[in-house]
């Protein structure tokens, strides 16, 4: 789907109201997998002397690359569909191109887990993975993450991180609505509104249910991300209310008060439900300066360089496919703990981890890569037949409007 909106302009263009490319969104679309994949790779093998715990803490940061994944979707989606607002099939253009972009590889992989392959080849491969059949009925409708709400760990064996997907498809479904009924300042004031509610039912659950993943994976609760990206796209469509240079010190503002909230959860640790929930809002507020200034800021150079990286852009273009492969295999990394086997042919401990988290890293991108190149792009080329622009060419499908459904469940 192409990108829309000024947010996705080459410098040269910005100010314009065509669509266009913007390779530092790919980037930054690669920095969120990252964070992703050290959060499942690194974060979860266990560590055996403080160094090793020092990076195991690191990496479970890595959680917020779901949340910069919800910010990006949020910004992307709202520039399509204001550029599209008022043009003939607008539900039906957008709808269409996202079920092309989404579904072939979420029920393709569904077929071959569930109905392909036989129960008993899974069974030996690995008994608990007919716990996730037991339960499929949630996964197929896109309510993984209603389930896992109820639950106290993510606990559906290979497929727990779907719970971010189910979010992304219901901000899809309803968001088109609201952006065609409102102005776009009465969408401004909507996405303030949405996001607080988000964070008061974050801290409502936290505090009630504490030991439930409702406040972390419920749909109404992780509104507040994409809600901050959409306002971060309609802000860009409003000449002089958020110059770009004025984002930078916006992220720095962002920044220090993830810092002061972190340090008050260190203090009063008791504070939990309300410390750990504004701090995710907090993220995505960095997050939602991050993505402006990656895709807004001329004189950012520094940042924008580095965000154009190829190999990073790389990693933001199948991101998708490494979002739903690795985490299949980091689930069955935690079942069979192949460090322990590497560890007893290096004999060292660190060796083993880095083995294992790089043959990882690896067997995902090449399952992303095989399954774009031999199967997703079959259907993404139907999306040019919908919508205005559609015929231009696809330099990547990430930074033109890949979902950020390639986020991953952040595991505690």
């Amino acid at each position: 789907m192409t990108m829309s909106g000024t947010e996705n302009l080459p410098s040269k263009d910005r100010g314009k109201t065509h669509s266009s490319y913007v390779p530092e969104l790919d980037g930054v679309r690669g920095l969120a997998i990252l964070g992703v994949m050290a959060l499942h790779f690194v974060g979860e093998i266990p560590a055996v002397n403080a160094a090793e715990r020092l990076i195991g803490k690191v990496a479970g940061y890595g959680l917020w690359g779901v949340d910069l994944f919800f910010v990006l979707s949020g910004f992307l989606i709202t520039g399509i569909l204001l550029e599209t607002k008022g043009t003939a099939g607008y539900f039906r253009n957008f709808y269409i191109r996202r079920t092309l972009r989404i579904f072939p590889l979420y029920y393709g992989v569904l077929l071959l887990l569930f109905v392909v392959i036989p129960a008993g080849v899974w069974a030996r491969f690995d008994p608990r993975f007919l716990e996730a059949r037991d339960v499929q009925g949630w996964i197929w409708p896109y309510l993984t993450n209603y389930y896992i709400g109820s639950q106290h760990l993510f606990s559906i064996p290979y497929v727990s991180h779907f719970w971010s997907l189910a979010v992304e498809e219901h901000f899809y479904l309803l968001w088109p609505v609201v952006i065609l009924l409102l102005s776009p300042r009465a969408a401004l004031r909507a996405c303030i509104l949405f996001s607080l509610t988000s964070l008061g039912l974050r801290i409502t659950f936290a505090s009630m249910a504490p030991d439930l993943l409702y406040a972390s994976v419920l749909t109404p609760c992780r509104l507040d991300a994409l809600c901050i990206g959409a306002w971060f796209a309609l802000v860009a469509r409003e000449p002089g209310r958020l110059p770009p240079a004025r984002a930078i010190p916006g992220m720095g503002i962002a920044a220090a008060a993830v810092v002061a909230v972190s340090l008050w959860h260190v203090l009063m640790p008791s504070a939990d439900s309300v410390v750990l929930q504004l701090r995710t809002t907090f993220v995505a507020v960095f997050c939602g300066f991050f993505v402006y200034v990656a895709a807004r800021h001329n004189g950012a150079t520094t940042m924008r360089s580095a965000l154009r990286m190829s190999w990073l852009r790389g990693l933001g273009k199948y991101s998708y496919g490494l979002y739903v492969f690795h985490g299949l295999v980091s689930y069955a990394f935690g079942a069979y703990q192949p460090y322990v086997f590497l560890g007893a042919i290096l004999h060292v401990h660190a060796a083993a981890a880095a083995v294992q988290i790089a043959f990882g890293v690896g067997l995902s991108l090449a399952m992303a890569v095989i399954s774009y190149q031999l199967f997703e792009r079959r259907f993404l080329a139907l999306k040019d037949r919908f919508g205005p622009g559609a015929t231009a060419p696809q330099r990547s499908n990430s930074s033109r409007v890949q979902p950020v459904e390639m986020v991953q469940a952040p595991t505690r």
